[in-house]
């Protein structure tokens, strides 16, 4: 059974001592790890095996008890791949592969809690993207999709490593910027603003998509939580629009 399981001839083992067998086959039979990997050969694939030791009573011996769990050792990688692959959609956005809304309230709250503890600047801007309805109507379907994508590129390419940048609504962006008080941010939407202008993206059929956004911006005051936050900054935007 065991020449069968480690593709192992018995002569191999049988009569062999620890100091007169080869060093592989030493360390399986004489220490072997409780999980190991069989790296595979040209007479059998990579195989995982798992071992429990049991000492006799009568001699003193240790039994060794051998079974291939290479089945269950695969089922358990593709169970970590799968729940690795869930948690990144749960808080990713499926289009712009920004974080979505839940991860970016997650991300928003220590931040705020920080800043009220210890008075650090803390900024928002939210970013609306205008007319995506009649974007498509007029330059074909797909194309919101497209114009959405350009814009969280642009957003991760002109902010910080430290910033926190996602997808907050269908047509709705939020940036969270630690350490950077309301004139800093000010700045960087005008920048934003800016770049959106120059930004064209291009139509199924290759014509250039005039943008338009309109901005929110707000920096954390004494006394804010997430929400007070999130809604003064959003004021901003609704004014603007306005």
């Amino acid at each position: 059974a065991l020449e069968e399981l480690l593709s192992i001839k018995g002569d191999q083992l049988v009569g062999r001592s620890e100091t007169t067998m080869d060093p592989y086959w030493r360390n399986l039979v004489f220490a072997p790890e409780p999980t190991l990997l069989l790296e595979a050969t040209a007479a059998r694939p990579e195989r995982w095996i798992q071992i429990w030791r049991s000492t006799l009573r009568d001699t003193g011996g240790t039994l060794h008890y051998y079974a291939d769990i290479t089945d269950l050792q695969n089922t358990r990688e593709e169970r970590a791949r799968l729940s690795e692959e869930l948690a990144r959609h749960a808080t990713r956005d499926p289009l712009t592969g920004l974080p979505n809304r839940q991860a970016l309230l997650q991300g928003l709250e220590p931040l705020v809690s920080r800043s009220r503890r210890y008075h650090n600047p803390l900024s928002v801007i939210r970013l609306r993207v205008d007319n995506l309805p009649d974007i498509e109507a007029e330059y074909g379907a797909g194309t919101g999709d497209a114009v959405l994508t350009a814009v969280a590129q642009m957003l991760k390419d002109q902010t910080r490593w430290a910033d926190l940048v996602g997808r907050f609504d269908k047509d709705e962006f939020l940036l969270v910027l630690p350490e950077t008080n309301l004139d800093s941010a000010t700045q960087l939407l005008d920048k934003l603003r800016h770049r959106l202008a120059g930004l064209c993206p291009k139509s199924g059929d290759g014509r250039p998509i005039a943008l338009a956004a309109q901005f929110g911006v707000a920096g954390w005051h004494l006394g804010d939580d997430r929400a007070k936050l999130l809604r003064r900054a959003r004021e901003m935007l609704e004014q603007e629009t306005r």
